[in-house]
């Protein structure tokens, strides 16, 4: 790893080291399980499917509602009880979430890694963000964690809410040991998200940095 490249993102982001401490304080992120795989229904549904934040509640999908997710957004929001937006899936999307879909159906016991999740911002009942794993623990006992927000609601901290409670349950998972993830390296917004999360980066190319956060 270059570390001129690193020296200078850190300058960028306005400070070079992980925060004291560790992650932030923990929101709804005890009790049982959040996961059961299996049971009835379709290969890949889940059972107790959502984190609560001070702001948000971030729901896991199912494989019916990532196919409304896909298909018929509309449809997804009145499921989940939601206010219409006129939103729908961006195209470049759609086969990451058929991919999903058909992984879930595969393994229905690694669902949970392979499931879209929405950011419903809770005063407004409205989808503000979507967040994934890309699949189960790796050799390392690593998941990764990608994400994205809608423009209109950058710069309040949302994306930082619910990535940090999205971590701090990753991390409680029984074969996980960390969470990476993967930015541009002009990507400077991502990066303060996953700054303010804990992450730090652990290696970098001329076009990416690689960050990750350990239990």
């Amino acid at each position: 790893m270059d570390r001129r490249i690193v020296d200078r993102l850190y300058r960028i982001l306005g400070r070079g080291r992980r925060r004291e401490g560790g992650l932030p304080g923990t929101h709804g992120n005890s009790g049982p399980p959040l996961f059961e795989a299996g049971g009835r229904g379709e290969p890949g549904e889940l059972t107790v499917k959502r984190l609560d934040t001070p702001r948000m509640t971030v729901i896991a999908l199912t494989v019916q509602q990532m196919r409304w997710q896909r298909d018929d957004f509309a449809r997804l929001e009145q499921a989940l009880g939601l206010a219409a937006s006129g939103q729908r899936l961006e195209d470049e999307l759609r086969p990451i979430v058929s991919r999903a879909i058909s992984h879930m159906r595969r393994r229905p016991h690694h669902a949970r890694w392979h499931c879209q999740w929405v950011a419903v911002l809770k005063g407004e009942r409205r989808i503000v963000g979507s967040l994934a794993f890309k699949g189960p623990p790796d050799r390392d006992d690593s998941v990764e964690i990608g994400y994205g927000f809608d423009p209109f609601y950058h710069n309040r901290g949302l994306a930082t809410e619910a990535v940090g409670e999205m971590v701090r349950w990753a991390l409680g998972e029984d074969g996980v040991e960390a969470v990476i993830a993967e930015t541009a390296n002009m990507n400077v917004a991502s990066m303060r998200v996953l700054q303010k999360v804990g992450f730090v980066i652990v290696s970098a190319t001329s076009r990416y940095l690689y960050w990750k956060v350990s239990r």
